[in-house]
């Protein structure tokens, strides 16, 4: 992507802004004020990938968002710019002071730096928000550090985020994220087992890789057509069959149409139940069924 405009100075948040959580907001929402106070361009620094997939790869977490999705987000908040950069071997080995001189200061107008409160950078994450301030006043720099965004007794984080969408918590993940958790991909063929016993479902498959909630049975909302659907989600190996691969396939209510190849959303809402091994199909179809008349009654709006 292009730097800012050299003619005006810019006010830049930083950090990953995976998920673009309610803290990540209060950044922005921050680097927007700085930016009508002071009359700069408003804009967001982070990268194509989690820098733990240079530094540490078997540590690097499956992310809440794609880059797509973490800049749609980020400017349907009123940001200007988001630069999606490389984070590479040279940039991991800068010094702190180094990232803001050499890095930051010459790649862009910078005029103030907006960070959260547990921000770290530079070579091993020596430099830290105190760190910044000392730079900030040596190179001119305006700095703001946003205090944590605590809900429910904690600081709301991407970790936090990940760890409750992991346990099939998806129901607790809204009030973080200040949305729903989604996925999307292209419905393809699947074994059509359920169609068979007359409860045909759409088979998933995701388009990037994100982290997904735990094996069981949710209620979703399906987007298709910019129509939204209630819906039944099962995702996991089905253990009912030998060898059967991890699936995501979904029954959609009050729908019937031919939707192969078409990109679907699922936005989940609850957890209804951990999956089950059955003694046959039939048990398995029977309980499926038990479970779209259970949202129908409790869910599902007719």
């Amino acid at each position: 992507m292009k730097n800012a405009n050299k003619s005006q100075g810019i006010v830049m948040a930083l950090g990953f802004f995976d998920g673009v959580h309610k803290g990540h907001q209060a950044l922005l929402k921050k680097t927007l004020e700085v930016s009508n106070e002071e009359n700069l361009e408003s804009s967001v620094m982070t990268f194509k990938k989690h820098p733990l997939n240079l530094i540490f790869p078997s540590y690097a977490p499956d992310l809440i968002t794609t880059n797509d999705e973490k800049i749609n987000l980020i400017r349907s908040f009123g940001i200007q710019h988001v630069y999606l950069n490389d984070f590479n071997e040279r940039l991991m080995n800068l010094s702190s002071e180094n990232f803001i001189r050499d890095y930051l200061l010459k790649k862009y107008n910078l005029k103030h730096l907006v960070v959260g409160f547990n921000y770290t950078f530079g070579y091993k994450g020596a430099g830290t928000v105190e760190t910044l301030k000392k730079y900030g006043k040596k190179y001119h720099i305006g700095i703001s550090v946003v205090p944590p965004c605590i809900i429910d007794g904690e600081p709301v984080s991407s970790t936090r985020i990940r760890e409750l969408i992991k346990s099939g918590k998806v129901d607790e993940v809204e009030p973080l994220l200040g949305r729903y958790y989604q996925v999307k991909g292209s419905i393809v063929k699947g074994k059509g087992l359920g169609h068979q016993f007359g409860v045909p479902t759409a088979n998933l498959k995701l388009k990037n890789k994100v982290i997904l909630p735990s094996p069981g049975v949710y209620y979703t909302s399906i987007i298709l057509h910019n129509r939204t659907f209630d819906g039944l989600t099962n995702l996991g190996s089905n253990p009912t069959f030998k060898q059967h691969p991890y699936s995501i396939e979904t029954y959609i209510y009050d729908f019937d149409e031919d939707i192969y190849n078409q990109t679907m959303v699922i936005i989940f809402k609850k957890k209804i139940r951990d999956e089950i091994k059955f003694d046959s199909v039939n048990d398995l179809m029977d309980r499926i069924k038990s479970d779209i008349n259970y949202i129908d009654k409790i869910y599902h709006k007719s």
